[in-house]
């Protein structure tokens, strides 16, 4: 039996093999592998593609996060806000420098921000008189799914705090902010955007973005993913460590980012058809897109009480699953100090409890997503 993975990178990669080949012969041929043609032509195709004026490329999209955080000043003991429910680095990279993550719940309905919550939360920080302490609200466009960010920018407003979007799964995915498409990443202060492997828009290896409207934040961003230097070598303005995309990174993404629209259409086609073949399946299914809004499927994920079982079971019929994510942020181990205990954000909790991955990839065959559909359906 062929097992069906979770992602099969090795396809994409056959895809697009000529192209590929090509531009990394003509990296090799520059001599230049730091901060050469090929970033500086993915920054500016990238602005491009999301109608954002700059574009900073990182290490990492963790590096995106951290440089995004330095660039808006948090210090030691200053506060983000954001939710349980992400990849840790998105409160790891404001807690390496110093930054306490606050975590506000999720809505058991959609899966997004908790925006009552939040409203909250900042306010008994006005009355308190520590809202000085918070440096930003950082929603997350998890698995490809647009956040609220018409209502959070209204809070961001009310409260005077900035926005950094977390678009590390949303390369591609829109929606509508007072009346105009808005690409994720672009709505607030700051977005970050990963491109590891296994991101709609991947690289070989890691590497990241940041892109703003703002002309001086981007020139502090740019000095903060290079020892603090601007344009000139040896005079640094600012501390800053190294935090740059390879010449050889840009060179492969610089292919790919051409395809992106089309891969993310595929990706609405598998999700599409799976939401059909399992709208009679004892599943919570992704969530629907909210009108002016367009998710890009990062993931495909469902619910299910029944889901370590589910997980078993598919494994058995040759169908890779993965869990997004077992464990929310406020009860890792790392963020112990926090103080928080299970019951604290009882929605990420359960939603913790019961996510599943299951196949969805660009280059999944037909064939594969019908048997994916027949494994799911036969467990129930």
């Amino acid at each position: 039996m062929e097992k069906i993975r979770l992602f099969d990178l090795t396809r994409q990669v056959q895809t697009l093999k000529d192209d590929l080949e090509e531009a990394l012969r003509a990296a090799f041929a520059t001599g230049q592998f730091i901060l050469g043609p090929n970033v500086g032509a993915f920054e500016s195709e990238f602005s491009d593609f999301l109608g954002c004026p700059y574009a900073i490329s990182t290490g990492s999209g963790t590096g995106a996060l951290q440089i995004a955080y330095q660039a808006i000043g948090l210090e030691p003991g200053d506060r983000i806000v954001t939710v349980p429910t992400t990849y840790i680095a998105t409160a790891m990279a404001a807690a390496t420098l110093g930054g306490i993550p606050e975590f506000v719940d999720i809505n058991p309905e959609n899966g997004r921000m908790d925006l009552n919550m939040l409203r909250e939360r900042l306010s008994n920080a006005k009355r308190q008189g520590t809202l000085r302490r918070y440096k930003a609200i950082v929603p997350v466009h998890l698995y490809g799914f647009t956040e609220d960010m018409e209502h959070i920018l209204q809070v961001s407003d009310e409260f005077g705090l900035p926005v950094i979007e977390d678009a590390c799964q949303a390369h591609g995915a829109w929606m509508t902010v007072k009346n105009q498409k808005v690409m994720a990443g672009t709505a607030g202060k700051i977005g970050c955007f990963s491109f590891y492997p296994t991101k709609n828009l991947g690289a070989f290896g890691d590497g990241g973005m940041v892109v703003t409207g703002d002309p001086a934040l981007a020139e502090r961003l740019g000095m903060l993913r290079n020892y603090g230097q601007k344009n000139e070598r040896h005079r640094h303005f600012v501390v800053a460590g190294n935090n740059r995309l390879d010449e050889i990174q840009a060179a492969c993404l610089r292919v790919k980012l051409p395809h992106l629209d089309s891969f993310n259409l595929r990706r609405r086609e598998i999700a599409a058809y799976y939401n059909e073949q399992f709208a009679d399946v004892p599943l919570g299914l992704p969530p629907e897109e909210p009108e002016g809004t367009h998710a890009v499927y990062h993931l495909y994920v469902v619910q299910s009480p029944e889901r370590d079982a589910l997980s078993v079971h598919l494994a058995r019929q040759g169908v890779e699953t993965a869990i997004h994510y077992p464990t929310p942020i406020h009860l890792q181990p790392a963020f112990k100090s926090l103080g928080h205990h299970e019951g604290a954000f009882p929605n990420a909790e359960r939603f913790a409890k019961r996510v599943l991955t299951l196949p969805l990839y660009p280059e999944l065959t037909v064939a594969e997503a019908e048997t994916v559909v027949a494994a799911v359906k036969d467990f129930f």
